[in-house]
């Protein structure tokens, strides 16, 4: 099962994915969190990156992500300045969540998904999280918390609790979003672990018999 817990802080060395909160999970910047400095956060963009600081002005909320062994590190906070040496400046945040969970492989999959009762679309999965094309009524946004149903095509639904951790426009006024599971039962986890499986097999036999 996965698990959400709280951590003191991100480590001095980390990489961090930015995500901008008001965009769709298209603006990210990847940045190392370089040092601790009175209370407050300096990261250094890759070298290939420099300038994009002055892409995010004081006041800029972002979500940080950094994977870490086994667990994904989540924090939000806004950038307050920037250094002399194009450093991006941020507060400590109050909190960093930290979601642990079993790494698998991820399968393309199109299996029937209900999240808030609307019908959606499972696009790929894996033993710790999937992607959703789900109705623009559905309204889900970066972060939020969902209860799903999800089918594996045999035997009970799946029961999950997912988290949202970047959402995007899909055709038609659509909305795909990328979720981690939060909460799944260890048998339905093993359901969804044998399922991908069973259907990475077939898949890597169709390419062997082109």
């Amino acid at each position: 099962m996965d698990s959400l817990e709280s951590v003191q802080a991100f480590p001095v060395g980390a990489r961090l994915s930015l995500e901008r909160i008001e965009q769709e999970g298209t603006d990210v910047l990847h940045i190392i969190l370089s040092r601790y400095e009175d209370g407050l956060l300096i990261l250094s963009p890759d070298k290939r990156q420099r300038g994009l600081p002055n892409a995010y002005p004081p006041g800029t909320r972002l979500i940080a992500r950094s994977e870490a062994d086994m667990a994904t590190l989540v924090a939000e906070f806004s950038i307050i300045g920037t250094t002399a040496g194009g450093e991006l400046v941020a507060r400590v945040p109050t909190q960093v969540d930290r979601f642990a969970k079993r790494r698998f492989h991820r399968t393309p999959v199109d299996l029937p998904l209900t999240i808030r009762d609307r019908a959606c679309r499972a696009l790929d999965l894996s033993g710790c999280g999937l992607l959703a094309h789900c109705p623009p009524e559905t309204q889900i946004l970066h972060r939020d918390v969902v209860e799903a149903m999800l089918s594996l095509g045999q035997g009970p639904l799946v029961a999950v609790r997912m988290y949202a951790v970047r959402t995007g426009d899909g055709p038609y006024r659509s909305r795909l979003v990328g979720f981690d599971f939060l909460e799944i039962s260890e048998k339905d986890q093993d359901r969804v672990i044998a399922y991908v499986l069973r259907q990475e097999r077939k898949r890597l036999q169709q390419l062997r018999g082109l």
